[in-house]
């Protein structure tokens, strides 16, 4: 064998080991993509899980929801108050998890449920409230949930399992 044979030889092998590189490479980018998503969808749950949990908590956080989304305007300023403030926390959540999906971080499947859980707020209150503090979000996630609001609800759906949504007139 030759000296430039064996040379030709080392670029052969260095070739091959170049290439083994560029897939290990690809597969952990890949795993890693995997990773962040699942923390990702972690991240958003416990985010709803903590501000239910919070809310279903306080007896007077929870009554002051439900009055507030049956009529806004039947709030005491310091309810109002109480009620903009969870709201807000809530749909800041809300935009945060809008943004992960629409980044390919959530599925779309997980994406449902929470698109779901939103229309807790196609109340009369809550569109009231939307209505007051949407200038707040991002105009990409104000036109989504704009669009959520004129979408019928399921008919079994009630905000906290107590306020029915409000019904979607058919402008047909």
């Amino acid at each position: 064998m030759t000296l430039t044979d064996l040379a030709s030889l080392t670029q052969i092998v260095g070739g091959i080991g170049v290439f083994a590189s560029l897939i290990f490479v690809g597969i952990q980018i890949r795993e890693n993509s995997k990773a962040v998503r699942s923390a990702t969808a972690q991240a958003v749950h416990d985010n709803y899980a903590g501000w239910y949990m919070a809310v279903g908590g306080d007896a007077v956080a929870l009554a002051t929801s439900t009055k507030g989304f049956a009529d806004l305007t039947s709030l005491s300023a310091a309810e109002k108050a109480q009620f903009v403030c969870i709201y807000m926390a809530f749909l800041s959540h809300c935009q945060n998890a809008f943004h992960q999906w629409k980044q390919g971080h959530l599925s779309d499947d997980l994406w449902a449920c929470w698109d779901t859980l939103m229309m807790n707020l196609n109340t009369p209150g809550g569109a009231e409230f939307w209505a007051e503090r949407s200038y707040v979000f991002g105009q990409e996630f104000r036109d989504y949930f704009e669009k959520l609001l004129r979408r019928q609800p399921n008919a079994r759906a009630k905000a906290f399992g107590v306020v029915p949504l409000r019904k979607v007139r058919d402008e047909t």
